[in-house]
């Protein structure tokens, strides 16, 4: 062989791959894993866009005041146990974020196979810009830090970059005339906007947890803070408490038990006497609703929206609808300063902004007031750019709904409606929401099996695109579940059975989450059930215990490791 045939073969080595996996966060880190461990010879490869892994709880993106809204003993993978953080760094089990960032670096070190760490394999500072399917093959067009180009190709391709990816950046009326910076929460942590002697006045906008996030941290930076929210959306986020008085530990181990999981009206709970009395009959919905409202009037309480002596506009941050609902944003409060501190340093408005000036906000009531720097906890779109538009509608991801053909849109129009009375009959509660602001889209849901798999294509997975309430609990499972779909040990239901169900799951989805169900992702309070239904597929049942133990006991990553051991024992 020549030196030129060896050149292009070893550039064809380092670009061709058995599997990719695009994102190094919390769910592309344990789809490497797993997969390595099915197949620790197996030529993968993870691409990354940042400088660290970790995604959200990545390095760039971590600062002092950034907390974990899951508990130790919850917030690890099973192959690892987390070390308790220091005490002055929890709070009711919860930690400063800064730990999980510290986990996930030891993890990707010291995992190995075939002589490599799991960081070995992954390729830092390159950003997928394209991806297109050629032949069996997915090719992915990507930009190097240089600004080289290079093209890598994939059997099997997993999109692991989750929902926090590509920050949404409202465009404000008048930014080209605004003298300060416009940063969004995914750049908050490497700005150094908060020591800068000459930003006095920073104004926040959104109404969510990484908007709480920023104004926490601005008031106790010694900044002029104020908080703007639309006046017509899903409205402010709500914050819960961490030290709600449950049975268990804490309040996230007791939402990791079936029983509590059971007192919500999902649509992957199991059908038995239990859930049918409970959501089907109009005595259990009852119940179910009070159980709900009271500890919606915990955390009203808690905040005392109305009754705190501000004269700043704290009661607009009180939020529209029940918890029970999540039809906005929200998150858990950390700090027990947080309400008395926003109620008497913050000023809040709930109204749209009119325009900038050059240092001033005007809003659509017209006040006036300055600003030096806004800060955007707007979130993120869909993390889809990467493909064109006829692919997204082949694989059936989030597309405009004018790209689709009308014998497409007619089926799933025709299936969603089929699934959604069932859904208003099964669930009671479900049938009659309460007044308010829902936000539709002009794109299609997610139409993907258990939240991942294109009907159109078994060589790609959509990974940690689903809203769950313990993230990297479900992004593990996720993992589980993809090794065995390629290595095409799941036994899938018919096309016409999976578009069935995948179309019940839309409409429930949109029913129990209202707004945030829309997109047909959303499973912020079932994360449980939504894992046992995952491990089902597979045919694993080494984490179910006693009857007894089974339904009160926490299901956490020591019962999943359980899973993926007799999955690994049973694939030899």
């Amino acid at each position: 062989m020549n030196e030129s045939s060896a050149v292009m073969e070893n550039m064809s080595e380092a670009t061709s791959f058995e599997v990719v996996i695009i994102g190094a966060g919390i769910s592309g880190i344990i789809a490497a894993q797993r997969y390595l461990q099915a197949h620790p010879r197996c030529k993968l490869t993870v691409l990354e866009k940042d400088y660290c892994v970790g995604g959200v709880f990545s390095k760039r993106r971590s600062y002092d005041n950034f907390w974990t809204q899951w508990t130790h003993g919850m917030a690890e993978y099973s192959d690892m146990p987390m070390e308790r953080p220091p005490g002055e760094d929890c709070k009711f089990d919860c930690f400063r974020a800064k730990y999980t960032t510290q986990y996930l670096e030891k993890y990707v070190d010291d995992k190995t196979h075939a002589g490599r760490s799991l960081r070995d394999r992954i390729q830092f500072e390159v950003t997928v810009e394209k991806v297109e399917k050629k032949g069996n093959k997915w090719m992915l067009s990507c930009l190097n830090l240089n600004g080289s180009s290079t093209e890598i190709s994939a059997e099997k391709l997993m999109v692991a970059n989750g929902e926090c990816s590509f920050p949404n950046i409202p465009k404000l009326p008048g930014q080209e005339s605004f003298d300060g910076p416009i940063i969004h929460s995914e750049s908050f942590a490497e700005s150094d906007i908060l020591a800068s002697k000459t930003v006095k006045h920073i104004t926040v906008l959104a109404a969510g947890k990484s908007a709480a996030d920023m104004v926490y941290n601005a008031v106790k930076a010694g900044k002029t803070v104020t908080w703007i929210i639309k006046k017509n959306g899903t409205g402010p986020g709500f914050f819960a408490s961490l030290d709600e008085k449950t049975p268990w530990k804490n309040p996230i181990e007791a939402a990791h038990t079936r029983v509590m999981s059971s007192l919500m009206p999902s649509i992957l709970n199991p059908d038995n006497w239990w859930t049918w009395s409970l959501h089907s009959t109009r005595i259990g919905a009852g119940i179910v609703g009070r159980i709900f409202s009271a500890v919606d009037q915990k955390f009203r309480k808690l905040a005392n929206y109305r009754g705190r002596s501000s004269t700043k506009g704290f009661d607009k941050l009180e939020y529209d609808t029940d918890f029970f609902w999540q039809n906005g944003t929200g998150g858990a409060v950390h700090h027990d300063d947080f309400w008395s501190l926003v109620a008497d340093n913050v000023y809040v408005y709930r109204v749209d902004v009119k325009t900038l000036g050059r240092n001033t906000i005007t809003l659509e009531d017209g006040t006036t007031f300055p600003c030096d720097a806004i800060l955007c906890g707007t979130g993120f779109q869909p993390a889809l750019q990467i493909f064109n538009p006829d692919l997204l509608v082949h694989l059936d991801l989030p597309h405009k709904k004018e790209d689709e053909p009308p014998e497409m849109t007619e089926k799933w129009n025709r299936l969603l409606s089929e699934a959604d009375e069932k859904v208003t009959k099964k669930f009671l509660i479900l049938a009659k929401p309460p007044p308010h602001f829902h936000k539709l889209l002009s794109i299609t849901p997610y139409r993907l099996y258990n939240c991942m798999a294109p009907l159109s294509d078994d060589s790609i997975l959509i990974m940690n695109h689903i809203t769950a309430g313990n993230k990297i609990f479900a992004a593990e499972a996720q993992a589980m579940w993809a090794v065995a779909y390629f290595d095409k040990k799941i036994t899938l239901p018919s096309v016409e059975e999976r578009e069935n169900e995948i179309g019940s799951w839309v409409a429930w989805c949109r029913r129990r989450y209202l707004s945030n169900g829309e997109l047909g992702t959303f499973a912020g309070l079932d994360s449980i059930p939504y894992v046992d239904k995952l491990l089902r597929d597979i045919g694993l049942d080494a984490h179910r215990q006693s009857w007894w133990r089974d339904f009160f006991l926490p299901f956490g990553p020591k019962e999943l490791g359980k899973a993926w051991e007799q999955y690994l024992e049973s694939a030899k």
